[in-house]
């Protein structure tokens, strides 16, 4: 075994260690929307249905209540059932986990969040196939951009907690690796439109923020021809090049028709149920969804009161704290030391990220076509989660960084890229560990001196 490969299981087995002790040392429900998708899963055990989203499950006066009295016995969390139109699949996968827990009188929480540990993992190790494709000869970099994903401390935290944003990114991560080796020329067609129209699938019955994955597929479909193509021509003049590139929309789209339709195979029934319980003009739930919040502060409301100058600088401020390290339901943050020193790493490797794109363009003659669009899809995959995380809070005030945790494998991989970019090449390695090393000190400080001390009633 290589030494890659040691340090690889090292990352994984401190990542599993440090999301075991949140899951254990974090009081019950301390998360975002961890009891609305607990009862999800109760109600899909105990009735053995899915659960509808209906009027009186979200009450947000009860809700900023429990929250101040760190839910507390005497508060059921009961009816805080907002998450019951989500897609099904994580609550398929728990659904066992809490079966096991009732019938062995285990705690169903705390099962629920390992599992949900285990998940996080699984997401670090795919990770790692991914980054051998961004950095196929700089192993240092493929455990650097492991590390920054298995020591965020916030996505420790978020990994730690019952929710369905995990499996939503282990998916997100296959369908970026699906795209990889496709514009890689890995996958031939037939496996591309199978795994591919499989996997978006999955991702169409996991949660709809990574709806927006199948525009990887497409990107990394078009790059595939489109490099076939260049190389196939590379001897055509301009005009005789442009004449053969009209088929090339055309044979992409023989490939993404049969992955579309295996896609809507796998949901179609989903959709179908969802048409008939809350209408055929509402198949994801979202009117349902915006009905039934009605409380919840939305943006317009916010700029009337405090101006739209004050609400933009609260949308970067909180969405950076709450991308690292701001807990519990966003009421627990840490010394401003803490961000002080998390804001110059980002900017480091973000200047980094920066220089380096620069360096890609251009000097892009001196590196495979294939490399240039590897970090094409990156971008298209950041962009993504970026555009969803402001799409999100044009309507709600949800500056929560979490949100871009979808995007958090391309976010890797460029600060990875950057720092590298910025570091001396000598001591990268060392700098590297000692990053690696004051992260997961970190992780302990997040926990032993600000969650469970702030959280415990």
């Amino acid at each position: 075994m290589n030494s890659t490969r040691v340090i690889l299981i090292f990352i994984l087995l401190c990542q599993f260690a440090f999301g075991l002790l949140y899951a254990t040392r974090t009081p019950a429900w301390q998360a975002p929307d961890e009891p609305a998708h607990y009862n999800y899963v109760r109600a899909l055990v105990e009735r053995g249905a899915f659960p509808i989203l209906q009027s009186g499950d979200y009450d947000q006066r009860y809700l900023e209540q429990i929250k101040a009295a760190k839910f507390p016995p005497n508060m059921p969390i009961d009816s805080i059932r907002y998450e019951a139109h989500q897609p099904p699949l994580y609550y398929l996968l728990a659904a066992p986990i809490y079966m096991f827990a009732r019938a062995a009188n285990f705690d169903s929480i705390l099962l629920l969040r390992y599992m949900n540990v285990a998940l996080g993992v699984i997401l670090s190790a795919l990770a790692f196939l991914i980054f051998t494709r961004v950095f196929p000869t700089q192993p240092t970099l493929q455990l650097a951009g492991v590390g920054i994903i298995a020591t965020l401390p916030m996505h420790l935290a978020m990994s730690a907690a019952i929710n369905n944003d995990t499996l939503a990114e282990i998916v997100m991560a296959t369908l970026l690796l699906l795209a990889l080796a496709r514009a890689q020329g890995k996958l031939d067609d037939r496996r591309f439109f199978a795994l591919g129209g499989i996997m978006y699938g999955l991702a169409l019955l996991t949660k709809t923020t990574i709806y927006s994955g199948i525009v990887l597929l497409v990107v990394a479909e078009y790059a595939y021809r489109r490099i076939q193509f260049t190389r196939q021509n590379s001897g055509a003049t301009r005009l005789a090049a442009r004449r053969l590139n009209r088929p090339l929309l055309t044979d992409a789209a023989k490939t993404l028709a049969p992955l579309f339709g295996i896609s809507l195979a796998l949901a179609g029934l989903w959709f179908a149920r969802n048409a008939v319980v809350y209408g055929a003009n509402d198949i994801l739930g979202w009117t349902r969804h915006d009905a039934v919040v009605a409380g919840q502060p939305t943006t317009a409301q916010f700029i009337a009161q405090y101006g739209l100058r004050n609400v933009i600088f609260d949308f970067f401020a909180i969405s950076f704290k709450s991308f690292w390290a701001q807990f519990g339901w966003m009421g627990v943050l840490v010394n401003d030391r803490i961000y002080t020193f998390l804001f110059l790493l980002s900017a480091a490797a973000t200047l980094g990220a920066f220089l380096w794109g620069i360096r890609l363009w251009r000097e892009r003659k001196t590196f495979s076509i294939e490399t240039r669009w590897t970090w094409i899809l990156l971008g298209v995959l950041l962009t993504l989660a970026c555009a969803a995380h402001l799409y999100y809070n044009l309507k709600y005030v949800q500056p929560q960084g979490r949100y871009l945790f979808p995007g958090l494998l391309a976010i890797a991989a460029f600060w990875a890229a950057g720092l590298n970019e910025i570091f001396n090449p000598r001591y990268a390695r060392v700098l590297f560990a000692l990053l690696y090393l004051a992260m997961l000190a970190l992780d302990y400080i997040a926990l032993a001196w600000f969650i469970v001390p702030q959280l415990t009633r």
